[in-house]
């Protein structure tokens, strides 16, 4: 067997595994990012080309980069003012192979970061607390710090940490949409019992479609096709609750939402009453080995083809309906080795590790006289985004139209915590996608742009870990923080404070410190909703998340400031932004 020495491995090449592979190679380490398969990128370039968040001012760091270079991609073959450009949305919507050219280039940038493709893992060897090599194929990894990146935390399970699959019930956290649950239209339904179980939430492909006829190929009739599984759908088109194919609301039945050149990706629709997702089918892939996965996957991607197919050609199918469904098809120029079909699963929740902090529902709701979320200090990332589930079970006799465990509820933006990353039992290992949280919290945290930051974090701390002793818990957390400010990842969200604003760094370290919870009082504050942007699903900054760093301090809030920095009581300023300024440079300065 070969043998490679790095001073850090991470495992899976999902855009968390790029952003910690790239960030630790640019601080000069050697590292490896090895990946299981032959498909490079994770679901950024297997299918989720339409990016989930909410507001463009979460989404920093790493993530942003990729964004930006995605939209110069752009740019420099159609024009700044292309129909392209515009399209992909400041780099948030991409085609797959142009995901995958942005990302490759930036790993290839990094002369001491090697990639291992087709590397599935094979053993963990441990001594004591610490991993100390892993065999992936013929190939045993010796390293200093490891990093799992895959979506189902593979690494972590076999290097013996402990982890959750499934849902908690609502007496462990005390969570609202804990365990068994039915919700509509903002209601927790009779039948909800609250109770655990280990049902994995449902998945689903992410197909590439196109409506440009030079680019379009039919749609397959897929192997073992039958189709009495899809006779079921033919009510809902003569009672006339569905209307048609593509939509985005429950008239419909597949959400397409667009990328540029024509294209769109496919996705499940929330509480329709025909679901791309096969509730209860996917149980057993978290915990799966190769083969179980691989019959998971089969299924799905079976289905999710099977119903376009039944769509656009079965003779029960009224006409109208089939001839909309036919608009689109295949794309001839995406997944060109996979058949024209996205090679991975929308896998929403693997494995969780147990880690030194569990987040949870709470930690995504406003703090106790705070519109925010409460304060972590050890903050390395932030989000925005609902509490969402796409469901466990599939509808039955309590309510025929809805998946049990689906959900969505409102959240305000979060800090995360260092802790989620830190499994128990384990001293040099950094986990930023399968994540320490319960299903609930994990469903406002599980999308690309975040994971990608928990990436980008564990980069950087598998870097500052190394002269600890390799201890990734002995790091110094705000030389860690100081390290993503300057490279423009925050850790708390503001709506006014972009990341080439001279107040970046000092408000970022001013929120780790909960100086932000005092600037708006939460007894008077009003709520404004949340505004769509130019149409989109993306929205336009939360109204109570301003800092207004040019606005005149006035003594209330700077008599807070001072009680809360005693380091700062004689920093004077006539502004907001002056005073977190020059409280940041008297505090780290006395520190």
């Amino acid at each position: 067997m070969l043998a490679a020495d790095f001073d850090i491995a991470v495992y899976g090449s999902t855009p968390a595994g790029i952003a910690s592979a790239v960030v630790a190679a640019r601080q000069g380490r050697r590292v490896a990012l090895i990946e299981p398969s032959n498909h490079f990128g994770g679901l950024l370039t297997g299918g989720l080309s339409n990016t989930d968040f909410r507001t463009l001012e979460a989404v920093t760091g790493f993530f942003r980069e990729y964004m930006d270079r995605v939209h110069a991609d752009y740019v420099s073959r159609y024009g700044k003012d292309s129909q392209q450009a515009r399209e992909c949305f400041f780099g948030a919507h991409s085609e797959p192979h142009v995901s995958e050219r942005v990302l490759r280039a930036m790993v290839a940038e990094q002369r001491t970061l090697s990639v291992l493709m087709r590397h599935p893992l094979s053993s963990v060897s441990r001594k004591g607390d610490a991993i100390v090599s892993a065999n992936f194929g013929t190939v045993a990894i010796n390293a200093k710090l490891w990093i799992d990146a895959s979506y189902e935390g593979d690494l972590a399970a076999a290097a013996k940490t402990p982890y959750r699959i499934g849902r908690e019930s609502t007496r462990e956290y005390g969570e609202r949409f804990a365990g068994v649950l039915f919700f509509d239209q903002g209601l927790i339904l009779p039948g909800s019992t609250g109770e655990g179980d280990t049902n994995e939430q449902c998945m689903n492909s992410r197909i590439i479609m196109t409506n440009r006829a030079s680019n379009r190929l039919p749609v397959p009739r897929p192997p073992g096709y039958n189709r009495e599984e899809f006779l079921r759908i033919l009510p809902h088109f003569s009672s006339g609750r569905v209307k048609d194919v593509y939509t985005h609301d429950h008239s419909g039945m597949l959400r397409l939402q667009r990328v540029p050149n024509d294209k769109a990706d496919m996705n499940d629709i929330k509480q329709a009453v025909v679901r791309l997702s096969l509730a209860g089918e996917n149980n057993g892939w978290a915990d799966g080995d190769a083969a179980a996965r691989q019959r998971i996957f089969d299924r799905h991607v079976a289905h999710n083809i099977g119903l376009l197919y039944f769509l656009q050609n079965d003779s029960g199918v009224p006409e109208a309906i089939r001839e909309k469904a036919r608009e689109w098809g295949l794309t001839k120029d995406e997944f060109v080795n996979n058949n024209h079909l996205p090679p991975a699963l929308y896998v929403r929740e693997g494995r969780r590790i147990l880690g030194d902090y569990v987040f949870t529902e709470h930690d995504t709701m406003p703090a106790p006289s705070s519109v925010r979320a409460r304060v972590h200090a050890d903050a390395i990332a932030m989000g925005d985004y609902a509490l969402n589930s796409h469901g466990h079970q599939p509808a039955g006799p309590f309510y025929p139209t809805l998946f049990e465990g689906d959900f969505s509820f409102s959240a305000t933006p979060f800090m995360i915590p260092y802790r989620v990353m830190l499994p128990k039992g384990v001293s040099n290992l950094l986990v930023p996608v399968a994540i320490s949280a319960s299903h609930v919290g994990y469903s406002a945290l599980r999308l690309e742009p975040t994971w990608s930051a928990l990436g980008h974090a564990a980069g950087l701390a598998a870097h500052l870990a190394i002269d600890t002793r390799n201890n990734t818990r002995a790091i110094d957390v705000p030389k860690l923080q100081t390290m993503l400010h300057a490279q423009k990842q925050a850790t708390i969200y503001t709506s006014d404070i972009e990341r080439d604003s001279p107040y970046f760094a000092a408000v970022q370290w001013a929120g780790l410190r909960g100086l932000l919870s005092d600037v708006v009082d939460y007894q008077t504050a009003v709520y404004v909703p949340l505004k769509s942007r130019f149409g989109t699903q993306y929205s336009f900054a939360h109204s109570l998340h301003f800092v207004e760093p040019e606005k005149a301090l006035d003594d209330s809030l700077k008599s807070r400031w001072r009680k809360r920095l005693p380091c700062a009581a004689s920093v004077g300023a006539a502004t907001r932004g002056e005073f977190l300024q020059g409280a940041m440079s008297a505090c780290t300065t006395t520190r």
